[in-house]
């Protein structure tokens, strides 16, 4: 039996090769509200919070991206795969954002996973 699988964060440090000096972290709200529905990504990384514990945040071209905390496990398992760190060290991973109404009735957002369009195809105002 291999229990280091049973770690669901224990991946090595990834050294994503961007210069993210000066950049400030924002909310997905922030960019929707501004029109952006989608960001190319450039790497990932997780903070950790007294409130909420271990939040998954990404790297964008030009800020850094809090992102939905109930995402953390799917991308700890994206940074567990080297070919997939590899893809979104080449800018092949994307974010769409998604706008909807809580039970609670409080503005959320999502994010789904998609793959960079190419330059050739049409793209949605983005931060590309």
């Amino acid at each position: 039996m291999d229990f280091t699988k049973c770690n669901k964060n224990a991946f090595e440090r990834i050294e994503w090769g961007r210069n993210t000096e000066g950049f400030k972290f924002k909310k997905i709200s922030d960019l929707y509200k501004t029109g952006v529905k989608q960001v190319q990504v450039f790497g990932f990384f997780f903070t950790k919070s007294d409130n909420y514990g271990l939040q998954p945040n990404a790297i964008t071209s030009d800020c850094l991206l809090n992102l939905p905390t109930h995402q953390k496990e799917n991308i700890s398992a994206m940074l567990k795969d080297a070919e997939t760190v590899e893809a979104i060290k080449r800018g092949e991973c994307t974010l769409v954002f998604r706008e909807y109404v809580s039970k609670y009735n409080k503005t959320c957002y999502e994010i789904e996973f998609t793959n960079t369009p190419k330059p050739s195809e049409k793209a949605e105002p983005s931060i590309f």
